[in-house]
């Protein structure tokens, strides 16, 4: 790939990453909950799912599931269900101060590898995310030039770009964590949460792949 077409690309694709969805919303709880470092451990699950996705739709499969219905919206019903299985969960977590979270630092550091899972099933399960890389990313294709090194490029790019997307997110949300110290206040913060994964999850089940 021309480097002056990288330098127009890459603003793109981080605007593209910085928007707001999903991954990022549990991003942002993530860094509410367990502060910045830890959450961005997180944002390798959706890193994977993003990378299966765009191994996928390299190879043509991608294009499939775009143009067909049945596939298509199997995908969304999985996403559908599993960000209102989410939001229904943090809704009625318990209300637990986050002074005592800190606290509870064992609980905290087995969390890994959930919050890694949480990511990569919103992630993988979002039809939204194929269309990006078979809609989007073959207009960033110089087909002039060998497209598999392109793609690669490119590839990286978002990648590193949904990185540094999760942790601006993540310390948005270390800074709300700041605000609220008290139960009453993680109970407006799990249900406004909630209410955000609840919400995001009607927004998918309403989506259509034109």
């Amino acid at each position: 790939m021309d480097w002056q077409i990288w330098f127009v690309t890459a603003p793109f694709l981080l605007l593209l990453a910085l928007s707001p969805g999903p991954n990022n919303f549990t991003a942002m709880y993530n860094g509410m909950q367990v502060g910045p470092q830890k959450a961005i451990i997180a944002v390798l699950g959706r890193n994977v799912a993003f990378v299966i996705l765009m191994t996928v739709s390299a190879l043509g499969l991608g294009a499939v599931i775009v143009t067909s219905a049945f596939w298509f919206n199997i995908v969304k019903l999985l996403g559908v269900i599993y960000l209102l299985y989410i939001g229904i969960k943090t809704w009625r977590s318990a209300a637990v101060a986050l002074d005592q979270h800190e606290l509870e630092s064992g609980v905290i550091s087995r969390g890994h590898f959930s919050r890694i899972r949480q990511e990569f099933l919103i992630a993988i399960s979002n039809p939204k995310a194929i269309l990006i890389f078979t809609a989007i990313f073959p207009q960033l294709l110089d087909l002039s030039l060998p497209v598999a090194p392109q793609f690669f490029m490119i590839g990286v790019t978002f990648i590193i770009c949904e990185f540094i997307s999760g942790y601006v997110y993540a310390v948005s949300g270390k800074q709300i964590r700041r605000l609220i110290k008290s139960q009453k206040g993680m109970i407006k913060l799990n249900k406004s949460m909630g209410s955000v994964f609840m919400f995001a999850s009607i927004l998918l089940a309403s989506s259509s792949r034109s």
